[in-house]
């Protein structure tokens, strides 16, 4: 009899999970049926709004599922977003926030820890922040960004630390939303437009036609001589090919398709590999003698990352020689870090507002940003 009743139980607690997962599959069923149907004659660009809709469809199921189950099974909620989407959701406002000291935020990093995963950040109580600067910060369940400034050998650096729960919060916008524009826009108009969390001026691509271009998993533009490039692949991590390590246009696809590279990034050179600060002897793009204010991307650890750059601001005249920089930047512990267009090109941008400082006191328009985006949807 106890095995009986055992029996019986178990039947009763899985009675509700087979009811959902029962209408789940239904739904799923008939979202096939109704994507899947129709004739050949569909146009690429409604394909790729049908794309769109189902990644939206199949976010909205596998956190319906999540509710479904609370209380019996533990189904975690999974936000991403669709490269196909120009536009990110919007941030919460209340999410912002500034405080003076690192002292008055270690309590965001114990609210954030499940979003940090045991990672070892940059930022902590004895960061040495520069004295009546704002710290700025944000932060919901799928994004924590941490933006300060900080004098180091001469140069005032503007650091934006950023933890992320999924790759697809990582992303690139080229001016217009298409490549090829020759529209060009500063880097706070361009964050402002598709909801940047936090953006950075990137490799101003259409300046000049260096290096390989992906955007949105396509392969724009081959050109493997002149520079480093740097490939974004599905899981949000940086991958270097250097120059003439790729010799042709095939190559250059075959390597994409392999590594389901998402996007990349044609300026460089590389800073930092695997840990391990780059020796730099010449590079034909960014006067890398030259004392300049600097830009970089920068990978800590999975899903997490450093926008970094340096000028001239608060009494601090120099910039940095790119070998220099690059020995900086390895000091924060950095596995993997890529120069981005410096000079007045550099800029941090924060809930669409100027934080860093720019040469000559004006942005330059430029043709294309880097940002994270928060991937909860709007409203939640």
């Amino acid at each position: 009899m106890p095995e009986e009743t055992s029996l019986s139980n178990s039947r009763t607690a899985l009675a509700p999970v087979l009811a959902v997962l029962s209408v789940i599959a239904t739904a799923a069923l008939l979202a096939m049926m109704l994507f899947c149907g129709g004739s050949n004659s569909v146009s690429a660009y409604t394909q790729v709004e049908d794309a769109a809709v189902m990644d939206r469809y199949d976010m909205f199921m596998t956190n319906a599922i999540s509710d479904a189950l609370d209380g019996i099974w533990a189904v975690e909620k999974v936000f991403w977003l669709s490269d196909r989407d120009l536009v990110a959701p919007e941030p919460n406002p209340a999410c912002y926030g500034q405080v003076s000291s690192p002292a008055e935020l270690m309590w965001l990093l114990d609210e954030a820890a499940d979003l940090i995963d045991g990672q070892q950040m940059l930022f902590n109580e004895n960061t040495a922040v520069w004295i009546g600067e704002p710290i700025y910060y944000y932060y919901d369940e799928t994004i924590l960004v941490i933006t300060w400034k900080e004098a180091r050998e001469g140069s005032m650096f503007t650091i934006s630390e950023v933890k992320i729960a999924h790759p697809s919060q990582f992303r690139r916008f080229l001016a217009d939303g298409e490549y090829g524009s020759d529209k060009q826009y500063t880097t706070t108009e361009m964050a402002a437009s598709v909801n940047a969390v936090v953006a950075s001026s990137g490799d101003f691509y259409k300046f000049r036609q260096y290096g390989t271009i992906v955007y949105n998993d396509t392969l724009q533009r081959f050109e493997g001589e002149a520079v480093d490039t740097c490939f974004i692949d599905d899981k949000g991590d940086l991958h270097f090919v250097r120059r003439n390590e790729l010799r042709t246009q095939a190559e250059a696809q075959q390597y994409v398709d392999e590594n389901n590279i998402r996007f990349s990034l044609a300026f460089g050179p590389v800073l930092v590999d695997d840990g391990a600060v780059c020796q730099i002897s010449g590079y034909i793009i960014g006067e890398v003698k030259e004392q300049y204010s600097r830009a970089a991307l920068c990978q800590m650890d999975q899903l997490h990352y450093l926008l970094v750059n340096s000028c001239a601001e608060g009494g601090y005249v120099d910039g940095q020689n790119i070998q220099n920089f690059a020995k900086i930047i390895g000091e924060m512990g950095v596995q993997k870090a890529y120069a981005l267009d410096g000079g007045q090109t550099t800029v941090i941008a924060m809930n669409d507002e100027l934080i860093s400082n720019v040469d000559f006191g004006t942005q330059r328009r430029i043709s294309d940003i880097i940002y994270f985006a928060t991937a909860m949807p709007e409203g939640d």
